[in-house]
């Protein structure tokens, strides 16, 4: 089972996107668990950075639509790659 730690998270673009979309980055420390019996054995894996862009519902402040997400080391290798890249494709999110 793998198990994912959310480690850092930060929200980009706060001034500049409408009111109801968010630009998110996420670091999470990943581990490979195993049980067997009494014994727990935990195998550090890579972490892992993904950027998502997220959509808020006006009519319910508590439900978040992930429009789309973006892993660093992928088809980008870098956060601010991936920010680059989002203010350039992704222009209806912003103000």
């Amino acid at each position: 089972m793998i198990v994912r730690d959310l480690i850092e998270t930060t929200e980009f673009f706060t001034e500049e996107t409408k009111n109801d979309f968010f630009v998110i980055y996420e670091k999470f420390a990943n581990s490979d668990c195993n049980c067997e019996g009494n014994m727990l054995e935990e195998i550090e894996c890579d972490d892992e950075e993904i950027v998502q862009i997220l959509q808020g519902n006006p009519e319910c402040s508590c439900s978040l639509r992930n429009i789309k997400s973006y892993c660093v080391g992928q088809e980008f290798k870098t956060v601010e790659d991936i920010l680059a890249m989002i203010k350039e494709e992704h222009r209806e999110i912003f103000k």
